[in-house]
């Protein structure tokens, strides 16, 4: 990870950093006092203050090697080594280290929540803008085309579970509500493109033409009225599709009618590819499922997509899963979790052989919390918590394992 590769970095410019300023400032304490270089003897000494703002900054590590050349000097300069000071200023560096610790991780699990909520907003926004330009089409082309583009999204999705070629009938779908006679699908992998269907990557396209340059760098739709563009394209238009501020995929328009080749059309198709591209990563992953009961592709691609973050990030998510032999109260306990459930949990119901299964998503949240909402709904049921009809359970979200035995999902890959 890019990340990862940062901090190592950080991290071998901060041991050079460190080891400079202890030695910088040893020598200077050997300048005022050479039989005290540390100033460990006197009433206020440095060494602290130097171990605080190095380990508090860059971490125990640094903390830990700045005690070594401390340690070093102590060595050297004195005729006793003064053992007291050097476990003193020890204790001190693990204190800070460790306040060091938990404070990064933190603001680690901080930035992973807001990339997550970040990612959900770009997901919903493609979802609400896709549903909007089905709506508009429909109104524009009920008699002629009654089939709205989110409809035919969900019609390629069966085409995909029989491994049929869906990236063409996309494009198809894209020349029937769009008109664009001739378009090429790429992916973006490495700053190299790929066919769309080269999951392996090893077929690279040359992307020396202006335009594909020009919608990597800018991230927007480049068409070729634009003003930046010289008109030695071999496309129309070059339309990225953007996730997480990188580009991920582009179309490269080829051919397409001089009426529909218009701006709004082009940001619609650049919607409707970022939606589809977001839903085929969740059939991707849904498809691994051997149950057939788990119908709910959303729900299980955020479950998986939470487990990853608490296994990288340690953050934590929890998941309640209740289970009935009673359909009508299925139903209802159902109905007041869809009531009651705040904007980012998810909640999806199937069967199980003979029992109904409920399972309720709280991303972010812990068991406490999860408790309360359970307290919460069997109020508003009139329902008791010893209630024998309904069984329930509590997960973590890293106890993904049992949650999917808890539930009746059975995959391949847990």
């Amino acid at each position: 990870m890019v990340t990862h590769k940062l901090r190592l970095t950080i991290s071998k410019y901060s041991y050079i950093e460190t080891s400079l300023l202890v030695l910088s400032l040893s020598i200077l304490g050997y300048i005022i006092d050479p039989s005290d270089p540390l100033l460990v003897h006197n009433e206020i000494s440095y060494v602290i203050a130097v171990l605080a703002i190095v380990t508090l900054f860059h971490g125990v590590s640094n903390g830990l090697l700045s005690i070594f050349i401390f340690g070093l000097v102590m060595e050297l300069f004195y005729p006793v080594f003064p053992i007291d000071s050097f476990l003193k200023v020890s204790v001190f560096v693990l204190i800070f280290g460790e306040f060091h610790y938990f404070w990064n991780r933190k603001i680690i699990q901080n930035n992973t929540k807001n990339e997550y909520l970040n990612v959900k907003l770009d997901e919903l926004s493609n979802a609400f803008y896709t549903l909007k330009i089905s709506h508009d089409q429909l109104e524009k082309n009920y008699v002629f085309k009654p089939m709205s583009i989110r409809s035919s999204i969900r019609q390629l999705k069966d085409a995909y579970k029989e491994n049929q070629n869906y990236f063409q009938n996309f494009l198809v779908l894209l020349e029937k509500s769009f008109n664009v006679s001739e378009a090429e699908f790429c992916s973006v992998y490495k700053k190299n493109l790929y066919p769309i269907d080269d999951i392996e990557h090893k077929h690279k396209l040359n992307r020396s033409d202006p335009m594909v340059e020009m919608a990597l760098v800018k991230k927007t739709p480049i068409y070729v009225s634009s003003e930046e563009v010289e008109n030695n394209s071999q496309y129309l238009a070059v339309i990225p599709i953007v996730s997480k501020n990188a580009v991920k995929a582009l179309l490269l328009v080829k051919k397409m009618p001089f009426m529909s080749f218009n701006k709004d059309n082009l940001i619609s198709i650049s919607v409707i590819i970022a939606y589809f591209l977001d839903e085929l990563e969740k059939w991707s992953l849904a498809k691994t499922v051997a149950s057939e009961s788990l119908e709910d592709d959303e729900f299980y691609f955020e479950m998986q997509r939470l487990y990853a973050l608490s296994k990288e990030f340690d953050v934590n998510s929890t998941v309640l899963v209740m289970r009935t032999e009673d359909t009508l109260l299925a139903h209802l306990v159902e109905e007041k979790i869809r009531e009651n459930m705040r904007s980012l949990d998810m909640v999806t119901a199937h069967k199980d052989a003979d029992t109904e299964v409920i399972a309720i998503l709280f991303p972010f949240a812990d068991q406490a919390s999860a408790k309360g909402f359970l307290t919460r709904l069997y109020k508003l049921l009139k329902l008791h918590e010893e209630d024998e009809r309904i069984a329930y359970s509590l997960f973590d979200i890293y106890q993904l394992k049992i949650i999917k035995e808890y539930a009746g999902i059975a995959d391949d890959d847990a």
